[in-house]
């Protein structure tokens, strides 16, 4: 049977349905040459608050308008990223497992980042060393010729194209689209009263450790 390989740009902290696309993959190529989009989470993330969601954004230099991920400086100082760290702490800290995950998490705080390619990759791939996911992940960029479209990169990498359901549609207009990952309506205790959706996938992970994972793919449904 092909493998089911799954293109999808670099999310900072990415949320749950970007893990089961993830997780469903045989292959993941995290698409870090296509171009930078705002009106997404490239740069930024969400987690829960008090007050309900609180935005973490990762400041970004003038001139990324039409440059591709990998192409996007970060603007400094790092005084940002300690920040972000904070907002971790303050929100998470009396949940169960963030002080089981806090050894792993903090030393990515304490790096300095100048690319924004490099920083969500690597949030990426430490949400998947967290959950115990061990489908490979590749950037587009040490894929050969660096591809910059889902069409040229599903040619290469070759496979099944797996998609996820809040991209199904555009995909569809640029290739063959084999499966998609439908994540079912995800409502589980968090920190603070009441629900909020559409976190970094973190909070859950805080909330239920080791059990996220299973819980993610307990709503999961690949369709052919």
């Amino acid at each position: 049977m092909r493998p089911l390989v799954a293109v999808r740009p670099p999310e900072y902290w990415p949320r749950p349905l970007f893990v089961a696309l993830m997780d469903a993959a045989d292959r993941m190529v995290l698409a870090d040459t296509f171009l930078y989009s705002r009106q997404s989470r490239q740069n930024r993330t969400l987690v829960r608050s008090p007050s309900g969601g609180q935005w973490l954004s990762i400041p970004l230099a003038a001139g990324g308008q039409g440059r591709s991920i990998r192409e996007i400086e970060i603007r400094g100082p790092e005084r940002w990223i300690r920040k972000h760290w904070r907002a971790f702490a303050y929100n998470y800290r009396t949940t169960p497992f963030f002080e089981f995950y806090e050894p792993e998490l903090a030393p990515f705080f304490e790096r300095e980042w100048d690319c924004l390619g490099a920083l969500t990759c690597a949030s990426v791939q430490k949400v998947a060393e967290l959950f115990g996911i061990e489908t490979p992940l590749v950037r587009a960029s040490e894929v050969a010729g660096a591809p910059s479209t889902v069409p040229d990169i599903h040619a290469l990498t070759g496979g099944v194209f797996l998609s996820a359901a809040d991209t199904e549609e555009a995909d569809r207009r640029l290739t063959r689209v084999g499966a998609v990952v439908h994540l079912g309506e995800l409502r589980y205790r968090q920190n603070f009263e009441g629900f909020f959706p559409e976190m970094s996938a973190l909070d859950l992970l805080f909330n239920y450790g080791p059990e996220a994972l299973p819980m993610i793919r307990r709503g999961v449904d690949v369709k052919r």
